[in-house]
Parts: C-alpha cells; structure tokens; sequence
C-alpha cells in the first residue's frame, strides 16, 4: 500500500525560487527494507500511467506480494500491476505506444508485451524465451519513436534493435556507459568511457546514426546524460558540474555548480527541471535548467539514491534507493 505524506521543499545556498517554496508531498510506492535490492533503473510511460522499475538480485516479497526484479507500477491506481523475476534487471524502458517494455538482464535485452504480459527475445519472435543477442555487459535501453526500435548501450558499443533486424552500430565507440533518447524520439545523446573521451558526449540521428554534435568542456569523466527539452541535452560529470548544450551545434548554454560525486541525472521532457542524485546523499537536488539555479533538495528517503525518473508532464519526479525503496514526489511547476 502506498503511503503519502508531506515535505518541505529545503533551500539550497541561500535560494529557493517561488515557485518551489512551501510544502509539497510525495509518496512511498516501495518502502524501504534492508534486505531489499537496490533500485538501478525508474522509467515513466508516454502517457504517466505506468512507471518501469529495475532492480538489481535479491528483490524481497515482503510489501509486493511476490519478490521481483523487473516491476510495474500502476500510477493511477498506486499498486504494483505486476512483477517479474528474470535475474538482475540493470535497465528498463516503455515502447512510444506503451505496448512493448524492453529491459537489460543477465547481459541480454529482453522484451514483454504488455497487453499479453509475455516475455518475448526479438520482436515479432514467437514468444520463446531468449534474448535477441548477448553483447558484453548492457548498462541502459531506450526506445526510439521511428526506425530503431530499441537502442541498448554496453560495454561493446551499442546494439539497434529493429522489429526485423538486429545490428551493432557506432562500434568504433566501445564502451557505451550512458544514453538517453530526445522527447521525440528522433535524436540520441550518448556518454562514452573511452579514456581519451570519457569528458565528452555525443548527440546522433537516430534513425542513421549521424553524428549532429560532440559536447565538449567538462574538465573530468561524464557519468550521466539526458534531454531536457526536444533541442538540449543535460549532462552531469564528476568535475561537480552540470552543462546544459545545445544538441544540434553542441554549444555550452549554461554551466550549474553541483555537490560532488553525482551518479544519476534526470530531465523533465519540458525542459524546465533537472534532478541530480549523489553518492552517499538521500537527498535529490533539483535545478531550475532554464536558468541554472538551484530549485531545493527533496529530502526524506533515507537511503542513497540510485535512479531517478520525471514524468512526462513534469508533475512528479521518482526515485530509487540502495535500501530497494521507491519514493513519487510531486514537482514544481
């Protein structure tokens, strides 16, 4: 049973803009269990209904009825639709239509059609039960609206996943370690740990592949990136920086000062807000992207976070924690 309760969104540095002051609420859709696994993945269906939730081995049965490694929630009706245990889940993300989830487990990429709740290999396959191809250790899937129908990122590069074919692409860039997909489904943004790049990004075609901008200026290894709006991309790197660019030229917009160690970023499709998550930090610290102040710091989870996700409409950010938990927290708007 999910839980609400209220908090106070808390300054940083001084400043806290309007239209973040007061109280605000959020809810618990997994509390927190020591023997949990931790949450490594959140991702929100097209239309906010249904959010995605990836864990890593050793998910406990005691608040969901059954252990999991691969859940949905229902957002509508704030109960966990249905939950499955096919081994350590890495990453999971919804089909444009919502009919498709596709998720990284046990170094494959696996798809579940949603009406049958069947766990499928390759599209289109005939509901056997095997990934469509093995490639090194997966880290992260995102599902492109047109052309490519998956894209899985990994230690051997990245994988395209079409409904009739299969191919690595952009092999010369082993080492894909993070990668997001534009609000309209055309563009991809795309970290590499190469050591010779890993302070740069790249934003591609995604139907092609073509290389639209390198972003270049962070002065140290880019953990995470995404999209923040249709035509900029967030990324987030270990030199305490967050830079919002421009994804067709790769021009720096704006550069935001952040606490160290960040290890997860999230962006509202409208591009108004970004979320950062820290190493060894319960706390969320949310930024105004538009401008590149801080908005506050939602607070109360109690344990590191290790996923983040904001709804398509901007009004809910969620977040998952080492201790397995699962917070919604309302946003501002």
């Amino acid at each position: 049973m999910a839980k609400s309760k209220s908090f106070t969104w808390l300054p940083l540095f001084g400043l806290l803009l309007g239209a973040c002051s007061g109280t605000g609420s959020y809810t618990i859709l997994v509390p927190p269990n020591q023997a949990a696994a931790p949450v490594r993945d959140l991702t929100v269906g097209h239309d906010g209904k249904r959010l995605a939730m990836a864990k890593a081995l050793g998910a406990q049965p005691e608040h969901t009825g059954e252990a999991w490694e691969l859940g949905v929630w229902s957002v509508n009706e704030g109960k966990l639709e249905f939950g499955r245990a096919p081994g350590a889940v890495v990453s999971a993300a919804f089909s444009p239509n919502g009919n498709m989830l596709g998720f990284v487990a046990q170094d494959g990429l696996w798809f579940i059609d949603m009406n049958g709740r069947n766990l499928l290999g390759a599209l289109g396959s005939d509901g056997t039960v095997a990934p469509f191809l093995r490639m090194g250790q997966l880290r992260r899937v995102r599902f492109m609206a047109v052309g490519l129908s998956a894209l899985a990122c990994g230690s051997d590069g990245v994988v395209a996943h079409r409904p009739d074919n299969v191919q690595k692409v952009w092999l010369g860039k082993p080492e894909c370690t993070a990668l997001d997909v534009s609000p309209d489904g055309q563009a991809v943004a795309l970290v590499f740990g190469l050591r010779d790049e890993r302070n740069l990004a790249e934003v591609r075609y995604g139907e092609t592949g073509a290389l639209l901008s390198q972003l270049r200026g962070h002065q140290d290894t880019v953990i995470d990136i995404c999209f923040t709006g249709r035509t900029q991309v967030a990324t987030a790197s270990r030199d305490n920086t967050i830079r919002v660019w421009q994804a067709k030229s790769g021009q720096s917009l704006r550069v935001i000062s952040i606490p160290p160690m960040v290890t997860h970023l999230a962006c509202s499709p409208s591009g108004h807000v970004l979320a950062s998550a820290h190493s060894n930090d319960p706390n969320i610290h949310l930024w105004d992207a538009e401008r590149g102040e801080p908005l506050g710091v939602a607070s109360g989870q109690g344990a590191t976070v290790t996923a983040l996700a904001i709804s398509p409409d901007g009004s809910a950010l969620y977040s998952g924690a080492e201790d397995g938990s699962i917070f919604m927290w309302s946003l501002p708007r």
